[in-house]
């Protein structure tokens, strides 16, 4: 069968694009006789490409088949061209590594980094064969989990997902297979015990009360509430591959990625992130420098990432560098940082690790107005920003890429002149340098309000607005020395629908994929009418989840999970956000009690 299989898939990629998607076998890659083993299949919801740079997918997929028991095998969503000659030739979705149906795995793990792959699940589902909703699976089905930040609200999808991995995974994972791999119980029995495990969220054990305004008056449960997430204590210690799989084509992230630690707790109230991942917890500089150096020697890539939400708080991170600079010398490999924080300590640290050639640096400011960045916490003033691009013009650069958000709470059309005046400043600022001047590349983000955030009481601002003080920044920016980019303001209020909905969702999202959305990250793709068309047939008033506010009493359709921060703390940090207030950075400064040392050791 599987022989037979790969022949048939083989035979359709000469007339796709990238074939190189589907075959496999890429070096570091892992093959196994699956014969006596559990099966498990690490799902991305999205192409090769984007799957393929997850760093969370690339530690599970090596630690699952680290275990002399298991084997985990990949599938990533095939694109339109590819899909449309399976379902031709009635080809299901299959693995990478033995070209096996999906539907033949024992688990069936999805990663959902964000809301809008929604679609993309149900589609891998259909297309591999397996029963979209979960009452209608049976004991030959496999056990469908998803995990990643795009679950810890859980519910509009957990119509299609029996249970959810809250938090991190590489300790839960291999609880779940254990219990999965037993033969003497029931599919209905390993869901029930996974059901008490703490990180483990089964849908079927609650019930939700619903009042006749749509609104949720309570949860009924079969275990307690809320799941608690589950973190690894001790990261010196969690598991990296330092052998990691290299792939054939480019990908999105196309280097060696090295986890220098997990959380970030600067505060800024709209990072769904920064409260997700709390606590902060670092690596030794001995671990760091050991994983480096056995990432490059295991690889061969030319450019090694030093990956966390916040890399430039690391207390290591300069020791790190010139560790990692010497010992990589005569490789010529070169050490990358992630967007940075605007300050002169993140710039000379480009600056040391960008000699030889200045392309371009970014910087993420995120609003234009002190007020603003007040609100959000973000706890930068305009003299900082203005000193930072002036250590960046002394560097040697002469592009910038700055990060913006667009629609944040409290935001109003002089903050939008405000950042304009800002720009001319920046430009100012460079005249006085060798060579045409800087160029800014700026993105707009449009604000989504996010669960277990302070934000997630907050409305979004509807589309007219947003496009109103786009024309206020247009009108004021020099278009030869900025260029504004912002992506589709529809996809941003769809993104905030599902972020703050609950289980009333999963028919929309159903619907939704029936009409022939998929893919709706993608803009090309993304069909924002067919959308609406779905909210329609299935009554639903879309508008009531992104452009109301909400209160201290609401009670919200991810409550049955949590990432250790107290709703009432994140409550009192929006008053201080409208009074603005700052919060302190605790891993530096004093705790500010959010409800996380109560449960992690901090």
């Amino acid at each position: 069968m599987i022989d037979t299989l790969r022949a048939r898939v083989e035979a359709l990629l000469p007339w796709v694009d990238r074939p190189a998607r589907y075959i496999g076998g890429e070096f570091n890659s892992v093959t196994k006789d699956p014969a006596g083993k559990l099966r498990f299949a690490f799902c991305f919801p999205d192409v090769y490409e984007i799957g393929q740079s997850h760093m969370g997918g690339v530690i599970l997929y090596h630690l699952l088949n680290e275990q002399e028991g298991i084997f985990c095998e990949r599938a990533f969503l095939p694109w339109v061209d590819m899909e449309q000659a399976m379902r031709r030739e009635a080809i299901p979705w299959f693995t990478l590594e033995t070209c096996s149906p999906v539907k033949e795995m024992d688990i069936v793990g999805f990663t959902l980094p964000y809301e809008m792959l929604y679609t993309n699940v149900v589609n891998g589902l259909d297309l591999a064969g397996i029963p979209l909703h979960r009452w209608e699976r049976s004991e030959g089905d496999p056990i469908v989990i998803a995990g990643g930040p795009g679950t810890y609200n859980p519910e509009p999808v957990s119509d299609f997902i029996d249970l959810f991995v809250i938090g991190e995974a590489e300790e839960l994972v291999l609880e779940i297979c254990s219990v999965v791999a037993r033969k003497d119980i029931s599919r209905a029995e390993k869901l029930e015990l996974l059901s008490r495990v703490q990180g483990c969220y089964v849908p079927a054990t609650v019930e939700v009360k619903w009042r006749e305004d749509g609104s949720i008056d309570a949860f009924q449960s079969q275990v307690p509430l809320p799941v608690m997430k589950r973190i690894v204590a001790d990261v010196d210690k969690a598991y990296f591959p330092t052998k990691p799989l290299v792939p054939f084509l480019q990908v999105v992230h196309d280097r060696a990625n090295l986890e220098v630690h997990r959380g970030c707790v600067h505060g800024c109230r709209y990072c769904q992130a920064g409260m997700l991942y709390r606590p902060q917890r670092e690596k030794s500089l001995e671990t760091l420098t050991r994983q480096g150096e056995e990432v490059i020697r295991n690889t061969g890539f030319q450019e090694i990432g030093l990956s966390s939400l916040n890399t430039p708080d690391n207390t290591q991170l300069v020791p790190l560098i010139k560790n990692l600079t010497k010992a990589f010398e005569e490789k010529k490999v070169a050490v990358g940082l992630p967007s940075l924080r605007v300050d002169s300590f993140s710039v000379g640290l480009a600056d040391s690790l960008n000699k030889a050639k200045k392309t371009q640096i970014t910087l993420a400011p995120e609003a234009g107005s002190q007020r603003l960045r007040d609100i959000i916490n973000k706890n930068i003033s305009e003299e900082q920003i203005l000193n930072t691009v002036k250590s960046v013009l002394d560097a040697g650069w002469r592009e910038m890429k700055l990060y913006f958000m667009l629609g944040l709470p409290g935001e109003t059309d002089d903050d939008l002149v405000e950042m304009a005046e800002l720009f001319k400043k920046i430009v100012a600022l460079s005249k006085g340098y060798p060579g045409r001047g800087l160029f800014i590349t700026t993105t707009l983000s449009s604000f989504v309000p996010k669960p277990h955030t302070p934000f997630q009481f907050v409305k979004q601002f509807p589309r007219d607005v947003l496009e109103r003080r786009i024309r206020i920044l247009r009108e004021r920016v020099d278009p030869h020395r900025v260029k504004l980019r912002w992506r589709e303001f529809e996809l941003g209020e769809l993104e905030a629908i599902f972020s703050l909905g609950g289980r009333e969702l999963g028919k929309v999202v159903e619907r939704a994929w029936r009409l022939g959305c998929k893919f709706d990250g993608w803009s090309d793709h993304f069909k924002y009418d067919l959308w609406m068309q779905a909210f329609q047939e299935c009554g639903i008033d879309s508008g009531r989840y992104c452009y109301t506010d909400k209160t201290a009493e609401t009670i919200f359709p991810w409550e049955v999970v949590s990432c250790g921060v107290d709703k009432d703390w994140l409550w009192r940090d929006l008053q201080a956000a409208w009074n603005r207030k700052s919060i302190p950075n605790c891993f530096f400064d004093k705790c500010s009690d959010c409800g996380v040392n109560e449960t992690f050791d901090c």
